[in-house]
């Protein structure tokens, strides 16, 4: 299997305390953690944001998203977002470094 991609994208009228929020609680040993984790805003549509998390495999998201310590997170952030949150679930089939 490849590398995965999760797009979290949800509208917040306070990006900073999302940030710091999701920041204070940390991934137990155990458990995959993304290789990275970038946080991006919509130019287009004021107070959209998303999260890009890249995983090695869809394995590795699926258990980081059942760990107790994602479902903390979530309970944490539910009350700093607005409206629907979003959810994209990629499979990375190429990618090329120019």
């Amino acid at each position: 299997m490849g590398e995965y991609i999760q797009i979290v994208e949800y509208e917040s009228g306070d990006i900073d305390e999302v940030i710091r929020t999701a920041n204070s609680v940390p991934v137990p040993d155990g458990v995959p953690k993304p290789i990275s984790v970038i946080v991006v805003r919509d130019r287009d549509r004021p107070g959209t944001f998303a999260t890009i998390l890249r995983f090695k495999s869809y394995e590795d998201a699926m258990r980081h998203s059942e760990s107790d310590a994602t479902h903390e997170r979530i309970a944490k952030l539910g009350p700093l977002m607005k409206g629907e949150t979003r959810f994209y679930n990629l499979d990375i089939l190429n990618e090329t470094n120019p």
